[in-house]
């Protein structure tokens, strides 16, 4: 085993994957308070009117307050926090492009924008795979970045891939984390 202390990761761009997984979370997690808290509006008008509040049926009246939801969700999360929960459980943070912290105009910007990535078959997307910077469309219109930030947790990649990577970039492995 390695003797070498571990370089730091956080506050590099995040990529594609961990981008994605932070999505599906957001998503699963909006969807289930969404749900919970339908589950429980319903729940107490049943017990004070006596019937329920879709009577049975979904329709655009669900979509729409799904789509609100959401909307509150995200822009609510990167305002207060500048990470929604998804983002925080994989450790990433939306920053602006200049890596301050991120302002609610652009949390609204970037919320607002974000459905424009997914239009055209998901065109906007591409640029977290090939932008040096991993900035999706909705990214570059409210001039944001998404970083890894574990705040005071261990973030560090593994001192193995550190040497590898340091072999890599034709430089030696010091153990130390770079200065950012």
């Amino acid at each position: 085993m390695s003797t070498h202390s571990r370089l730091q990761i956080t506050g590099h761009y995040a990529g594609v994957v961990s981008r994605a997984v932070a999505a599906a979370l957001d998503f699963a997690i909006a969807i289930g308070i969404f749900t919970a808290g339908l589950a429980g509006v319903d729940l107490l008008w049943r017990v004070v009117f006596g019937g329920s509040i879709a009577g049975g049926r979904s329709g655009p009246g669900s979509v729409i307050a799904l789509a609100a939801w959401a909307f509150l969700y995200v822009w609510g999360s990167l305002a207060i926090a500048g990470r929604t929960m998804g983002k925080g459980i994989v450790g990433l943070r939306v920053v602006r492009a200049d890596g301050s912290a991120l302002t609610v105009r652009q949390a609204l910007g970037r919320t607002v924008a974000y459905p424009i990535s997914f239009a055209i078959f998901g065109l906007g997307l591409v640029g977290i795979v090939t932008d040096r910077y991993h900035r999706a469309l909705h990214d570059r219109l409210a001039r944001t970045a998404v970083v890894y930030d574990w705040g005071g947790r261990a973030a560090e990649i593994p001192g193995p891939l550190s040497e590898f990577l340091a072999r890599r970039a034709g430089t030696e492995y010091t153990g130390t984390p770079p200065a950012f």
